[in-house]
Formats: C-alpha cells, structure tokens, sequence
C-alpha cells in the first residue's frame, strides 16, 4: 500500500529525510515516532503529493508520486498536525461542505457524514458549532472528514497532539478499528 526507497528531502543543509526505504501492506497500522524536526511531517507531505523529494521513490496503492498523484490523491486521507476548522459552522455542515467537495452528491452526502459521525463517536454533537467542541472532539472531527471518501490509506500527523489521556486511548482505539476495516494507517507522533 505504501512504498519507499531511498526517500531523501534536503533544505540547504538540513537533510529532513535520509534515504528512508519502508512498505506498509493493506491493513498496517504504522506508528512514526520521533522528535520535532526528524522529518515525520516532511515524509507525509511527500506521500499525500504535497511536496517533492529531493530524491528516492514513494508509491501509494502501486501508484507513483511523480506521476500520479491525482490518483494518489482519491485514496488517501491526510490529516495535517494543525487543520482548519470553520468555526461560524456545525460539525455537519463542515463535513457536508468537504463531502461536496469530495463529489459526494444528492442523499448520499448525509448519509456518509451521518455514518462518519457515528464511527468518530461524534454523532451527537452533529448540530454543535465547531468552536463549542474540545480539542479531542476537533481532531476526531479531522479524522471523520478525511473518512468522508473512503479512503485506502490514512496519513496522520500527531493525530493525538494536544489530547487528554482518555482522548488518545479512544483515539488509538478508533484506529485500530480502522486497521480492522482495512485501512493502512501511518501515524506520526513525537
């Protein structure tokens, strides 16, 4: 499902990724840990197409990051360390406006924010503001919008960043569910 080899990026002098060679099969759920700065981030960018290599190779589901990434595009979900949330919004507005986006049409957009919602454990607060919910509550929000396409792969950066105890545990919980369904999972975390 994901594929690297001799996956470099350097800045001016700064080598943020050396040569990383890894494969994730269908159903992987891969934790990347390491300290701010050691390349986590930049390796996710460059996975979801967001950002070149200086050198190496990457391929998601076989296909490469050079090119196709509109295809790489449809099968993953990325979920960035800081996402933006608009706050003047309802968590089911906000889903059904990236649903949309997504080209999810007609009866079939609420019906797949409803049945994200649930799978987040958020299907409560569908009719909250954005700005009513905890910090917990927000990155499970993130994560149900990349579920929206149903995505192969899952890229989540510090998915569990700034989060109660409780919160991580349901959090590693719902991915591991996730892992159980299929989905390859690469979370970074420090």
């Amino acid at each position: 499902m994901i594929k690297t080899e001799n996956l470099t990026k350097i800045y001016g002098s700064l080598r943020a990724i050396n040569n990383l060679t890894l494969e994730l099969a269908e159903g992987d759920l891969f934790g990347f840990i390491g300290p701010n700065g050691s390349g986590k981030t930049t390796t996710m960018r460059i996975l979801a197409t967001l950002l070149q290599p200086t050198w190496g190779e990457a391929t998601v589901c076989g296909h490469s990051i050079y090119t196709h990434p509109k295809e790489i595009r449809r099968i993953i979900g990325f979920m960035p360390d800081f996402f933006g949330v608009y706050d003047d919004m309802k968590v089911i507005e906000y889903l059904e406006f990236f649903a949309a986006a997504y080209r999810i049409r007609g009866p079939k957009r609420r019906k797949v924010c409803d049945e994200v919602l649930e799978l987040v454990d958020l299907g409560y607060k569908r009719d909250a503001f954005v700005t009513s919910l905890s910090r917990g509550m927000t990155q499970r929000l993130g994560l149900a919008r990349v579920l929206l396409h149903d995505p192969q792969v899952l890229l989540l950066d510090e998915p569990a960043s700034g989060l109660d105890p409780r919160a991580r545990i349901e959090i590693r919980q719902l991915l591991k569910q996730l892992g159980r369904l299929g989905k390859t999972i690469m979370v970074s975390s420090q």
